[in-house]
């Protein structure tokens, strides 16, 4: 496996970590806010700009996620960290921002390739059932080369990881409520 395979395959498996980042405070396993339950999240590729294969995306994949709610915030628990989102006033409505910058060299990789990170931006927006049992939405990824990035040989060597850059992959989401007790 090439290096740029490596560290696209870490990109995307970022990707299936859903949502990259965390609050100011420490990991809790208890929680937050006014649990609402664990979800089983199936998750299907929407549209894919990066190309077939890119980053070995998944065409669907299931996950657990743990929600909780505060007033205005909604905090999704994906095992590791706390995400948080905004939450609209009726507690249905959700948003969530995050991001992460990967550096697609390292000392391995070969000494005449220039410079290349890739921003990665994460983006989920979805609503939850009047009886908190489900919800439904969405989950997208952006790639990007960071400003002085010269990632050119993600997408035109011979095994690419792109098709192109900047590109995304949006999926749709649906999911169920499996538990009530954290």
């Amino acid at each position: 496996m090439s290096f740029a395979s490596a560290r696209a395959r870490f990109l995307v498996a970022l990707a299936l970590s859903p949502l990259v980042g965390c609050l100011d405070k420490p990991y809790d396993p208890d929680g937050p806010g006014e649990f609402i339950g664990v979800f089983s999240v199936d998750a299907k590729q929407e549209a894919n700009s990066c190309g077939a294969g890119a980053l070995d995306a998944p065409a669907s994949w299931t996950f657990d996620v743990r929600l909780s709610r505060e007033v205005g915030v909604l905090l999704w628990n994906n095992g590791t960290e706390y995400i948080e989102g905004e939450l609209s006033s009726d507690k249905r409505v959700f948003s969530f921002a995050t991001s992460v910058i990967v550096d697609m060299r390292d000392q391995n990789s070969p000494a005449w390739l220039p410079p290349c990170s890739i921003a990665r931006a994460d983006r989920s927006n979805g609503t939850i059932a009047g009886d908190d049992a489900s919800f439904t939405g969405k989950l997208s990824y952006d790639f990007a080369p960071t400003s002085g990035s010269d990632c050119t040989d993600l997408v035109t060597s011979a095994m690419p990881e792109f098709a192109a850059l900047p590109c995304g992959i949006s999926y749709t989401l649906e999911a169920k409520r499996t538990s009530t007790t954290f």
